[in-house]
């Protein structure tokens, strides 16, 4: 059963690398047809498109973590400082988003949201990051003392 949940997650990760590549390309359209529908003043068209390209660089550096990160779990390599290193960097990239995001916000009230669910992942992966941590450790003990 593990198995399976890793390979579905390491599916579910190519394809979002999938979705965010081909948003790349759509990005420039769906910023025209929200400046169309948008019932908010001024144009932000160009901010919108720097806010997004911006954000796509670390969001690609966190999708491609993250198979690594899989990559890793599926050889049942998990407590280790490859992973360690590979959520604290993930962690840094959503506080990058949050903060680019935060920049944009004060176009887009609405851009707060992203603002807050980057800032608040990159919390959790603080804590998961330190989790994993602490087990390494616990885990180089343990392997001293046989």
């Amino acid at each position: 059963m593990k198995n399976l949940s890793v390979r579905f997650t390491a599916i579910l990760i190519k394809t979002a690398f999938v979705l965010c590549t081909v948003s790349l390309f759509l990005m420039p359209f769906f910023a025209k047809q929200y400046k169309m529908f948008s019932f908010q003043q001024g144009d932000v068209t160009v901010p919108m498109l720097i806010t997004f390209y911006s954000c796509a660089a670390a969001g690609f550096t966190i999708l491609t973590l993250l198979d690594r990160l899989i990559k890793n779990i599926g050889k049942s390599e998990i407590f280790t400082h490859t992973n360690v290193k590979y959520l604290r960097i993930i962690s840094y990239c959503c506080f990058v988003i949050s903060f680019i995001t935060l920049l944009f916000a004060r176009l887009r009230i609405y851009a707060f949201i992203i603002t807050f669910a980057a800032a608040f992942m990159g919390l959790i992966l603080r804590v998961i990051k330190n989790c994993f941590e602490g087990a390494v450790k616990l885990r180089e003990e343990n392997d001293y003392t046989i």
